[in-house]
């Protein structure tokens, strides 16, 4: 059984792609941003190209009638191989109108430290900075343990003051994390 579960693993770390036609990467981008673009609850954020890769950054909102809800800030990769199938987002939610809290920030496997997390933390502050949001909470989970110092420097790098806790007195969180906007 241990032998299964570690294939399961050494396929979901693995990057997947759709087909594309490789050689026309301005279409697939064209076709990826209509698509966006046609769905009401999605807005294009921005397009970053980064390491011979195009990034879709965009916000997915769940709930269209509920402006200070739960969304997502998602990317679309864009590479020769084709086009990302794997989940690279960055989940959050108001917590009052000028507060956002982080709930998980999803980059997996070899898609780990290819600088998709610093792009979606950064569309989220710039999302708190044009809409005067006061503050950006979260935590840091005891599951990263082996993480620690990577996160803690990750989180600094982008202006977040990271608070860590007293590991008797909370079981699940190892720290606090908040990014205080200077512009409010």
């Amino acid at each position: 059984m241990f032998d299964f579960m570690s294939e399961i693993d050494k396929y979901r770390n693995k990057r997947s792609f759709s087909k594309v036609n490789s050689q026309d990467l301005k279409s697939v981008l064209k076709n990826e941003l209509t698509k966006i673009g046609d769905d009401p609850e999605k807005l294009v954020l921005d397009v970053v190209y980064k390491n011979e890769e195009i990034l879709i950054v965009y916000r997915n909102n769940l709930d269209l009638e509920d402006k200070y809800g739960n969304f997502f800030i998602e990317l679309k990769v864009i590479t020769s191989q084709g086009v990302l199938k794997d989940r690279v987002r960055l989940a959050a939610k108001y917590i009052m109108r000028e507060v956002i809290e982080i709930l998980e920030i999803q980059v997996f496997g070899d898609n780990q430290h290819r600088g998709y997390g610093s792009v979606l933390l950064t569309a989220l502050i710039d999302i708190a900075l044009e809409n005067s949001i006061k503050e950006i909470s979260g935590w840091i989970s005891y599951a990263d343990e082996d993480h620690f110092d990577k996160l803690d420097y990750f989180y600094k790098k982008h202006g977040f003051a990271v608070f860590w806790l007293d590991n008797k007195r909370h079981v699940h969180k190892a720290a606090d994390i908040i990014w205080i906007n200077d512009r409010y």
